[in-house]
């Protein structure tokens, strides 16, 4: 299976969910290390365009192609298994708790979530202290460059002209 993730380029090889250890995120608490990681380009996309505004996405993003190899169990947690209101824009501890819980118990590798942002697609979390962890592996990385006309009511993305193919 491959999965992405899209980060500034000077952290897109970190493997070992050092971002999330230190500041956390919606499924876990700093302090616990996540790899976060979409199904698809496209919803990898979205997941920075949510958190980051438009009018500040500068060149420096990178996207790494993931693969999980066919033979590690990936835990799956549906809709009607998350908390109430799990979709929330605000820290929601419960998710966190959720998350941090399945980090500690060190039973799979990876955790298949759905998106807030799409909640029929999924995001797929990497546990980097399991030891499955060792063989997800990025295949490939490149740099990633925003649409010019995703814009930010009267922000405009600040990346140079793309590269011409």
């Amino acid at each position: 299976m491959e999965v992405y993730r899209i980060s500034k380029c000077a952290y897109i090889t970190d493997m070992n969910g050092t971002g999330a250890r230190l500041y956390g995120g919606r499924w876990n608490s700093p302090g616990h290390a996540i790899v976060y990681t979409a199904g698809s380009r496209a919803l990898s996309a979205l997941e920075v365009l949510v958190h980051i505004p438009l009018k500040n996405i500068v060149l420096d993003f990178c996207i790494a192609t993931i693969h999980i190899p066919d033979d590690i169990h990936i835990k799956t947690m549906l809709r009607k298994e998350l908390p109430s209101g799990w979709q929330s824009l605000a820290p929601f501890p419960a998710l966190q708790q959720v998350g941090d819980e399945w980090i500690t118990s060190a039973a799979q590798a990876v955790l298949k979530i759905p998106s807030v942002v799409i909640a029929e697609e999924f995001n797929y979390l990497i546990n980097p202290l399991h030891p499955d962890a060792a063989r997800i592996v990025i295949t490939h990385s490149q740099p990633f460059y925003f649409d010019q006309r995703l814009q930010d009511r009267g922000g405009k993305l600040k990346n140079p002209e793309r590269p011409k193919d």
